[in-house]
């Protein structure tokens, strides 16, 4: 009898127990994380090996208590890994001891306790190839603004070009390459001083920044840019052959322009007045379409302009291996295009590579810098950003500061009325 009060007071006791103590609710399943987008990249060396490392973000996600970060060489590789590269607990973390000048693919998750949430899109990116040391008194950062004013194609022009100059004032770049220029006659941007130039590329530098490199013609050396030679009574001085005579000495500004298929491509020698340092800046605009068939004359154009650009500095006595140039403007191609890799193999082999994809730090990686419908919106390029605007470096003698689409933003909109059908390209590289 007692060890059945016993058992019943036990069982009342354990009852009472768990009716007072509530269930714990199972965590609730995160949400999806949002866009990945690259805010750094970096090359370094470890143990004596050459690495690159790239630095992501993204939104927080709902209920997230932790993400995981996964890593694959291609877009299915990365779905199908299991084991995250890192876990973080905020949403942001950096991927290290990658391959450099190798694309790898991005993903991320949310996790809540032992729930996970729903990867994010797929993202792709190429590491850094390589970054120089660069003395900032010798080797200034510059600002490069690659800017495609629309001028010739699109409506409004004589509306739009006070805001075009107003976006350039904004951002104060040292040098900027303005496409599809042709329409602006006489442009004149308080600050800055034009190059020679062609009927749509333009080359413009900021005065107080830049002078234009001038040089000395030699006696062999012949030009029609030289002016004529007048005697006391300003009259032509005529030679032997009764033709006029060229004055000597005759000093020119070292420039040029490259003729390819298509648009001109001017060419000018910049002398940074603070540093000294020579630049040789290079405006390109190649042809229009996304078609695979356009890639090779892109490809055979963006030839031609570094055949041309070697062959005019080598007039001038100049090497265009030994001399620091850069190149910038509107490429019409970026990774998503069909065909890219023929540009591309063309600027390799002549030693530039994208600043886009050396640059340490990015902004507004995701959103396209070319806005063919004029939208306020952000066009946004997924995989890789769809960048038709850019600049190109040499990856072991620069080191390429910051990339940004510096179009006017508030609220997450650009801000109405647009300039252009492209918003500017900044970038900030120092060059050797």
């Amino acid at each position: 009898m007692r060890l059945r009060l016993l058992a019943c007071a036990l069982i009342a006791v354990l009852t009472a127990a768990t009716l007072g103590t509530p269930a714990v609710a199972a965590p609730k399943k995160p949400g999806k994380v949002g866009l990945v987008s690259v805010t750094a990249t970096a090359t370094y060396t470890s143990a004596g090996k050459k690495y690159a490392r790239i630095s992501v973000s993204w939104p927080r996600a709902s209920r997230a208590t932790r993400y995981q970060v996964f890593v694959g060489n291609s877009k299915a590789h990365v779905a199908k890994q299991k084991k995250p590269r890192t876990t973080v607990r905020s949403p942001k973390a950096t991927i290290k001891k990658l391959k450099r000048n190798k694309v790898y693919w991005v993903q991320v998750r949310a996790l809540n306790g032992k729930r996970a949430g729903s990867r994010s899109a797929r993202i792709a990116r190429m590491t850094p190839t390589a970054s120089a040391s660069l003395s900032t008194s010798r080797h200034p950062a510059y600002r490069l603004m690659s800017y495609n004013v629309c001028s010739n194609a699109c409506s409004r022009w004589s509306t739009r070009m006070p805001l075009v100059v107003r976006e350039v004032q904004r951002l104060k770049p040292d040098v900027l390459a303005l496409q599809e220029a042709s329409r602006w006659r006489g442009a004149v941007i308080p600050g800055y001083t034009e190059t020679l130039g062609g009927k749509d590329n333009r080359i413009f530098y900021r005065t107080a920044a830049f002078d234009q490199v001038e040089q000395t013609l030699s006696p062999e050396q012949q030009s029609t840019e030289c002016p004529l030679a007048l005697d006391e009574d300003n009259k032509l001085v005529l030679g032997d052959d009764g033709k006029p005579v060229r004055a000597d000495p005759c000093v020119l500004p070292v420039d040029g322009i490259a003729d390819p298929p298509g648009k001109q491509a001017p060419w000018a020698a910049l002398r940074h007045r603070a540093s000294g340092q020579t630049v040789v800046f290079v405006a390109v605009h190649l042809q229009v379409d996304d078609k695979r068939s356009m890639a090779g004359y892109r490809a055979t154009q963006a030839t031609d302009i570094f055949s041309a650009l070697g062959a005019q500095l080598a007039w001038w006595g100049r090497n265009v291996r030994s001399m620091p140039v850069v190149v910038l403007g509107d490429f019409n191609t970026n990774r998503s295009r069909a065909g890219n890799n023929r540009l591309e193999s063309v600027m390799h082999a002549n030693g530039f590579y994208d600043a886009y994809e050396q640059a340490r730090s990015l902004s507004r990686q995701h959103f396209n810098t070319a806005n063919p419908r004029w939208l306020t919106k952000p066009v946004v390029g997924v995989t890789w950003g769809d960048h038709v605007d850019k600049v190109w470096v040499r990856p072991g003698r620069s080191r390429v500061v910051s990339w940004a689409n510096a179009g006017r933003m508030s609220g997450g909109r650009f801000v109405a009325p647009l300039p252009s059908d492209h918003h500017p390209l900044l970038v900030r590289a120092q060059v050797s």
